[in-house]
């Protein structure tokens, strides 16, 4: 069990790391409006899959969690894991409107840096949609602090 364990944490710090911090830049570019910077970030993480990896580590530490469960004699339903799935369905639900909304813009940038769109344009969408943006990214940062705090305390 303790191998099942650091192998879901391990995991699940990954997947988390990779996540947020592509989106951290993402949300800075966006912030400062730079639509060179945003559409290199896009293309960029095209080219390297992150995203991939990222998922990759998030089903790998749901596995592992699972199988921690499993092994290690511990229900299922006590109150502190379904606390911890419905924190990560709020996760997945957040991360895609995030998502969507951040990839959106960063292709529009892409094309904006190709010239087959005006910078302008795409400097103005990125502005209406930063507050939106901004509130979704803290928001999945403190899913992952409550996901974290979750883990170690098991208060339910």
């Amino acid at each position: 069990m303790p191998i099942l364990m650091a192998l879901h944490i391990l995991s699940m710090f990954t997947m988390v790391t990779l996540f947020s911090g592509g989106e951290l830049f993402y949300l800075f570019a966006i912030r400062e409006r730079d639509v060179r910077a945003l559409a290199w970030l896009h293309r960029t993480a095209e080219r390297t899959r992150l995203g991939y990896v990222a998922l990759g580590a998030l089903v790998a530490g749901v596995a592992f969690g699972l199988l921690t469960a499993a092994t290690g004699g511990l229900d299922f339903f006590d109150g502190w894991l379904i606390a911890a799935y419905l924190l990560v369905a709020l996760f997945f639900v957040n991360a895609i409107m995030n998502g969507r909304g951040m990839i959106r813009l960063a292709e529009k940038a892409v094309e904006a840096d190709a010239g087959q769109r005006p910078v302008e344009e795409v400097v103005g969408e990125v502005a209406a949609a930063t507050n939106r943006i901004t509130l979704l990214f803290a928001g999945n940062v403190a899913i992952f602090a409550a996901i974290i705090l979750d883990m170690v305390l098991k208060p339910f």
